[in-house]
């Protein structure tokens, strides 16, 4: 049976593919709570735990390898086996080894779970980009990549709120236990609404109860390069990698950058806060725009960005901090739904989980690269001089893209 309104849609009738979607925003948006609840407690608990500076960035930096060694083979397995699975042991495990932070009595033991942790992690935004990717109506694929993304970037906005509150008034590892039994109702949530979905090579899919398919793709490379031959995958890859490195930067010296100005840490919290909350709030309607209008919706996202950073970088005081923020966001809720659904357009549907995989390993990458060279960059130019820099730098990836986009629509 077909649906000419979702000509990708076989034998789904009684399936609106926006009730999936929302089903895996609310995944999403779980576990990203959970991670961003964490994440800004987690050098403090490293330190009572007795961890110098240099184990405390291991901890840190393993997360994100983990993560990032995992998301590949994950996303093309996804392919074969289904979308619903990975969700399901990427949300179970997650409670698990969530929950075991709040056991650890070591520096090495924190290490370990905090690498589980992130390879888990990997099971389930990947995958979750992926499913929404390969149900959205093509014309609509920038709407249904920004609420997607609207998940995270709200999800990370909210948790070192909530996290900082039951750390101060419950004790540190309380976020531990709220976060585990957050994952845990992630799991619940998609075991019980969350279908699963069977992709044909020729781009049609249905949906079914069964929670692991039975190799339904022929891709038998777990790791592969082939994405990268395409080119807005490509220049989507490199352009995202680079927006991420700057990205990190900014966020990543900010507390020191604020506190030259006598900005404290719970002020610095909540402009990481607001510029999420901005982004997240705005992706939906951004990805809407980008269906319309399509590649310029990129260009200006990327010059509004820069002037945000720019801002920031002859800011001096909160209010102006937080001005030059949210500038910043706007350009970044344009451009990331944007983004995503340009280096998915061109993909085959049997084939988006490898690719989303793949694309979000750039975020990582991206992080890695703006906290080492741009602080390698504040080292000899300062702080300020460094945002500068990184303005510079997103002025230059918007002319890049341009120039290799120039034409296409």
């Amino acid at each position: 049976m077909s649906d000419n309104r979702h000509n990708n849609i076989k034998d789904n009738s009684n399936v609106n593919p926006m009730e999936i979607v929302i089903i895996l925003w609310i995944t999403t948006f779980i576990t990203m709570l959970g991670i961003g609840l964490i994440a800004p407690l987690m050098s403090i608990y490293a330190k009572e735990l007795g961890a110098s500076n240099f184990e405390i960035g291991l901890i840190f930096g393993s997360f994100a390898i983990a993560r990032t060694i995992a998301q590949i083979p994950i996303g093309s397995l996804s392919d074969k086996y289904g979308k619903k699975i990975f969700i399901l042991i990427g949300t179970f495990f997650c409670g698990v080894f969530t929950l075991m932070y709040a056991f650890v009595s070591s520096v090495i033991g924190l290490l370990f779970v905090r690498i589980f942790n992130g390879a888990f992690s990997s099971f389930i935004t990947p995958v979750a980009g992926a499913y929404v990717a390969t149900i959205a109506p093509r014309e609509k694929l920038g709407e249904y990549m920004g609420i997607f993304g609207s998940a995270i970037g709200l999800g990370f906005a909210m948790g070192p709120l909530i996290g900082g509150f039951l750390a101060e008034w419950y004790g540190i590892r309380t976020p531990f236990y709220f976060c585990g039994a957050l994952a845990f109702l992630a799991f619940l949530v998609s075991y019980f609404k969350l279908k699963n979905v069977v992709v044909n090579k020729d781009g049609k899919y249905e949906y079914i109860s069964d929670c692991v398919v039975k190799g339904n793709s022929s891709n038998k490379e777990l790791i592969s390069f082939e994405f990268l031959e395409n080119k807005y995958f490509l220049i989507s890859y490199i352009i995202n990698t680079s927006y991420m490195a700057i990205t990190a930067g900014i966020i990543g010296y900010l507390a020191v950058y604020a506190s030259n100005y006598n900005i404290g840490v719970a002020y610095v919290g909540f402009l990481i806060a607001s510029t999420n909350l901005v982004m997240g709030a705005l992706q939906r309607k951004f990805g809407k725009i980008y269906d319309k209008l399509g590649n310029p919706i990129i260009y200006i996202g990327l010059i509004i960005g820069a002037l945000g950073v720019y801002g920031l970088s002859i800011s001096h005081s909160f209010i102006n901090m937080f001005l030059s923020l949210i500038i910043m966001a706007l350009g970044g809720a344009m451009y990331v739904p944007a983004i995503n659904a340009l280096a998915m357009k061109e993909i085959p549907h049997h084939k988006k989980g490898g690719a989303m995989g793949f694309f979000t390993t750039s975020l990582n990458i991206g992080m890695f690269i703006g906290a080492v060279v741009l602080g390698f960059v504040a080292d000899y130019v300062g702080l300020s001089n460094m945002y500068k820099f990184s303005a510079m730098i997103s002025f230059m990836v918007c002319v890049g893209a341009y120039i290799a986009m120039r034409g296409k629509k």
